[in-house]
């Protein structure tokens, strides 16, 4: 089997609306900038077992959204809440 082969399997059986290679867009302001860089750095934490209760509740907010600019969204809105 070839990896051309190999990568068209895979994509067969991803979901209708994967956006193969979608790079989310560059923050629009210093707010939007600052949740990017808490939302990595909250991520971080949960995966290595070290996120503060805050981070764990929030990562656990955001983690149904399908796009980064949906998590985006509701990661500013639980800070602000």
């Amino acid at each position: 089997m070839t990896s051309r082969d190999s990568a068209e399997r895979s994509r067969s059986s991803e979901p209708a609306d994967a956006r193969r290679g979608h790079i989310a867009p560059t923050p629009s302001d210093a707010d939007e900038a600052r949740a990017d860089r808490e939302m990595a750095d909250a991520e971080r934490a949960v995966a290595q077992g070290a996120a503060s209760e805050e981070q764990a509740a929030l990562v656990g907010k955001i983690s149904d959204a399908r796009t980064h600019e949906e998590r985006r969204r509701l990661w500013i809105g639980g800070l602000a809440s």
